[in-house]
């Protein structure tokens, strides 16, 4: 997977190794306008002055505000407040939204919305098979059968669904054979594009299918967006194996690329794959005006189906007005899409001119008052905006287990020094700092070659790095 995947350098897996879920969103499109020198401020919930609807998945530390002096957003997860609650309720409604884009020619697909089993039944023979059936209400790909293609097969699937879920109403649409794409929008851009596989593995002619997940599941676990998303055998997986003549047990051949679920969605176990630069321009038009379609809603991410046979076409199969952001940035291929700095610029356009900080704040430790109670809101400390000077020092000598590397966290603090100190090896230290004024570093050199009372250093080579280029953590961490 190394060879297949570039992240961007501003936002490494180091920036986000201890984020997950929904917080990735607000963290990312955060950490973008902090590094402008944007005022920054966490909230436990909403606050009187912040009005945005409320969907599933909120939690401590996704609502945030940002500000330039002048003006001030806010923001939940990774929606801002530009995006009207009309919308966002439109958005939380499938057959709302399907109607908002046919009265504005945008292209989805033949379907009904149905909440009687034998109702259901009977439309799917009409427009003949195979469908798709979800909830009219429901999100994150829970509910959602696709390419289903007999009675047979829709009968076992409504069985299930009324004994895992309270959805009265489902929408029940014609299936398009196509790629999916899941699309984000910015204004009038199509900023990033991700193909979403559905879950799979691929045979080695050695494990079993079982063992083919676990292997898969640890290999999401590196990367930050899929790290919390494995794939999870039930019902469906164990229905997509047996459908072409699998179970647990058995052992694709080498190369076999063996499907577990008909849907792509990524919270199941599906695989992001950046697909930016193969949309047609017709396609990036549609997603464009799909969001056109609705009352305002100038960013967000559509799901979108292309035509196999004519790229230039595809159906509209819904829009998220709190899309998820993560795996634009985190592909499991192809490059990752810088979604946060397309809806700052939308909304601070003039921060666009201002100088970027590479520190990141450790976000994990923001939650804990807030989490607690202990507070409503918390203010960032401003990011240093100035001109950072970058120093690092390879230590030699007896420096483990002697008090070297907290004494040296302890003058590093006492500096206001940023960077870490790291454990090379039983005689071997390695230690960057950062700083904004040339002296303290003069000073610190001092304390790297002095060193505590029983540790002996013998040798310190010292490297000035002239441009940092790499996301670097505020404080001043120890990492074994």
């Amino acid at each position: 997977m190394d060879n297949k995947v570039v992240f961007l350098p501003n936002i490494d897996m180091n920036v986000a190794s201890d984020i997950s879920g929904f917080r990735l969103c607000s963290y990312l499109i955060a950490l973008e306008g902090w590094r402008r020198g944007l005022k920054l401020k966490w909230y436990k919930d909403e606050s009187n002055a912040c009005k945005l609807q409320k969907v599933s998945g909120g939690s401590n530390g996704v609502v945030f505000s940002l500000s330039d002096g002048q003006h001030t957003h806010f923001f939940f997860r990774s929606r801002g407040d530009k995006v009207a609650n009309e919308a966002v309720k439109i958005c939380g409604n499938k057959e709302k939204t399907k109607n908002y884009l046919r009265n504005n020619n945008v292209p989805t697909p033949l379907g009904e919305v149905i909440s009687n089993d034998e109702e259901i039944l009977a439309y799917a023979q009409e427009v003949g098979f195979p469908v798709i059936i979800k909830p009219i209400n429901g999100s994150m790909g829970r509910g959602v059968y696709t390419n289903i293609n007999s009675k047979k097969e829709l009968e076992g699937i409504l069985k299930e669904l009324r004994s895992q879920f309270k959805y009265k109403e489902y929408l029940v649409e014609k299936h398009y054979y196509g790629k999916e794409y899941r699309i984000y929008v910015v204004g009038d851009q199509v900023i990033g594009a991700t193909y979403r596989v559905p879950a799979n593995i691929i045979g080695d002619g050695i494990n079993t299918i079982e063992k083919l997940i676990e292997i898969k599941n640890e290999q999401r676990k590196s990367n930050p967006y899929l790290k919390i998303k494995p794939i999870k055998v039930d019902y469906e997986v164990k229905y997509m194996i047996d459908r072409e003549g699998y179970d647990l047990q058995s052992v694709p051949e080498k190369g076999k690329q063996v499907f577990l679920r008909e849907k792509s969605n990524l919270s199941s176990g599906g695989d992001p794959l950046d697909a930016t630069d193969e949309l047609s321009p017709e396609v990036k038009e549609i997603a464009v005006n799909a969001f056109k379609a609705l009352p305002s809603i100038p960013h967000g991410g559509v799901d979108i189906i292309v035509n196999p046979e004519d790229n230039s076409k595809g159906v509209v199969l819904e829009i998220n007005a709190t899309a998820e952001i993560g795996f634009h940035f985190y592909p499991l291929e192809g490059k990752g899409r810088d979604i946060g700095k397309a809806v700052i610029d939308y909304y601070f356009p003039k921060s666009k001119l201002n100088e970027k900080s590479l520190l990141y704040f450790d976000y994990e430790s923001i939650l804990e008052p807030l989490a607690s109670g202990a507070v409503d809101d918390l203010v960032i400390a401003d990011a240093p905006l100035n001109e950072l000077f970058t120093k690092k020092y390879v230590v030699s000598g007896k420096v483990r287990k002697v008090g070297y590397v907290t004494y040296i966290r302890k003058q590093a603090l006492r500096l206001n020094l940023i960077g870490s100190v790291e454990l090379v090896n039983n005689r071997k230290v390695e230690i960057t700092v950062v700083s904004d004024n040339r002296s303290k570093l003069d000073d610190f050199v001092k304390y790297v070659k002095r060193g505590s009372k029983k540790s002996i250093v013998k040798e310190v080579y010292e490297e000035s790095i002239q441009k940092n280029e790499v996301p670097i953590k505020l404080g001043f961490h120890i990492n074994s």
